[in-house]
């Protein structure tokens, strides 16, 4: 079995943003995300067969042909999922209704894998509650502009290690544009 999941694929200039905004807090007690490993979950992962793998790309298609690339905006950078008990940080944003009506067509496509309200976020680090005793700060707020077209659906892989997540992309779907 295979742990995949879906996800919007991130461009490189939002790469380049996360990387000048991590080499700024350096000294974050923190796994920081790889350029290539950053993504935004839309089906968190789940267990697979090579044989699911080729039904969801298949779905994956279909669904890509009629959903048209769509602007997002995060803007602000906290500690997360829950800011009393933080294990993340990640940029927040507000879900433009196209991203809710494709994470709806994914949902019925491929069956709702949460129970919680979907946000929209781009997890940059990742620590252990209990190293949040040493972090400089105990509290993250700051406001940031980064702009991102999303544009493509990806199916990743997650390769799990003793040293974190290592996210492969298995197939990408273009977003198409409507006249």
């Amino acid at each position: 079995m295979r742990r995949i999941f879906v996800a919007l694929k991130i461009s490189p200039k939002l790469q380049q943003c996360v990387a000048e905004w991590a080499a700024r807090h350096y000294n974050f007690p923190v796994r920081w995300l790889a350029g290539k490993n950053l993504h935004i979950t839309l089906i968190p992962p789940w267990h697979a067969t090579d044989e699911n793998i080729e039904s969801t790309k298949e779905i994956l298609e279909n669904i890509t042909r009629s959903s048209s690339p769509f602007p997002l905006l995060f803007h602000t950078l906290s500690f997360g999922p829950d800011p009393r008990r933080p294990r993340l940080i990640w940029a927040e944003g507000n879900a433009p209704r196209e991203l809710l009506l494709l994470k709806s067509h994914l949902d019925i496509a491929l069956g709702p894998a949460e129970k919680r309200p979907f946000r929209l976020h781009l997890t940059l680090a990742r620590f252990r509650e209990e190293e949040f005793a040493h972090f400089p700060i105990k509290s993250l707020h700051e406001q940031v502009n980064w702009n991102e077209l999303a544009n493509s659906l990806v199916l990743m892989e997650s390769h799990l290690s003793p040293h974190g997540a290592d996210y492969e992309i298995l197939a990408e779907f273009l977003l198409q544009p409507h006249e």
